[in-house]
């Protein structure tokens, strides 16, 4: 059996899957989850950040939460908690670490289980914090995604948004700021546990430089590869997953702009990349003429198995077909107002 965790504007929508269908209920309600992360070695421990309200930890698979990480004197410093991640490779004591990113731009990490917290303060030395800068708030930044690696238990790479990636061989203790010709605006920065050193980025960047959509890294990042060829039409790439048994099987969302990604009554297209192929739609039986931008996860047990969510349910789409298939599930009409802001799955 499957439980999805959908982060809605009010709320974490838990819906779980029985032998008689689905069952979902709310948690964290009067909350925006912004990040989930699962400990990989105890599916029950998982890690909510919030866009107002902090860091929140469950111990019973999302049942219970308590507020982690916040105190004044240490610990993360902002309510902003925009990303969060457990490394698969890196343990102290038998506890994987767990990191934090804030708004504005902070970066945390927690070796028991988010107990307590440090810092790693020298990104505010790196040199391009200059451009770090949110479009819509110009003003402010954030940490947008942690990625750390399946391989090497002290590589991490980080994206803010918007203005770098960057990324450490050392856990922190040194960065490479901007590497030649990287990304500056990834929203979805992924590693997969089958490719060593290889990273994925689905970015904004195609927006104002043709062919800068989609990119991969075969060296942790140090060198990137931009494969955009079919992301034409929607250059604008946002959330993705990758075939867990595949890693050169990637699904992506994409929309025309900032504007329509960032829309609930506007289109957004899904797209698929195997092998060395161009990007292809494949957005069949997903919301035709408007939604939010779909976050996507891939199945962790069946092939090939993809689930797209949006502001009007979870799709599925099986191994082989060639059209999504919505779930029937209790679909409440206020989240056809909302725009969901993360997706993960995990088995019971």
């Amino acid at each position: 059996m499957k439980e999805f965790f959908l982060g809605m504007d009010d709320a974490l929508l838990i819906v779980k899957e029985t032998s008689n269908g689905y069952r979902s209920f709310s948690r964290l309600e009067g909350m925006q989850p912004t990040r989930l992360a699962i400990d990989p070695q105890d599916k029950n421990i998982i890690y909510c950040g919030t866009q107002q309200d902090g860091l929140f930890k469950s111990e019973d698979g999302g049942n219970q939460w308590k507020a982690i990480g916040h105190k004044e004197s240490s610990g993360i410093q902002s309510a902003k908690v925009t990303a969060v991640a457990v490394s698969p490779s890196k343990q102290t004591n038998g506890n994987h670490i767990v990191y934090a990113g804030t708004e504005p731009s902070m970066l945390y990490y927690s070796m028991d289980r988010g107990e307590t917290w440090e810092e790693f303060k020298n990104i505010q030395s790196l040199s391009s914090k200059k451009h770090w800068s949110f479009p819509p708030r110009p003003y402010t930044h954030y940490v947008r995604w942690i990625t750390p690696s399946y391989f090497d238990e002290n590589y991490l790479g980080i994206s803010i948004e918007a203005g770098a990636f960057f990324y450490s061989k050392n856990h922190g203790a040194d960065w490479i700021d901007r590497p030649d010709d990287s990304p500056i605006d990834i929203h979805t920065l992924l590693a997969h546990p089958k490719a060593s050193n290889r990273l994925y980025a689905a970015c904004g960047d195609g927006i104002n430089k043709k062919g800068h959509s989609y990119a991969e890294s075969e060296d942790g990042g140090q060198s990137w590869q931009y494969m955009s060829e079919g992301l034409e039409k929607h250059p604008y790439a946002y959330n993705m997953t990758v075939n867990p048994n595949n890693p050169s099987d990637c699904i992506i969302s994409a929309a025309k702009s900032p504007r329509h990604a960032h829309s609930i009554s506007e289109y957004s297209a899904v797209y698929r990349k195997q092998g060395s192929n161009s990007w292809v739609d494949i957005s069949a039986g997903l919301p035709e003429n408007h939604s939010s931008i779909h976050n996507l996860v891939a199945d962790p047990v069946e092939a090939e198995v993809f689930y797209a969510m949006n502001n009007y349910g979870i799709y599925r789409l099986d191994q082989h077909a060639d059209r999504w298939e919505k779930l029937e599930i209790n679909w409440k009409e206020k989240y056809l107002k909302q725009r969901p802001s993360c997706f993960n799955i995990k088995l019971t």
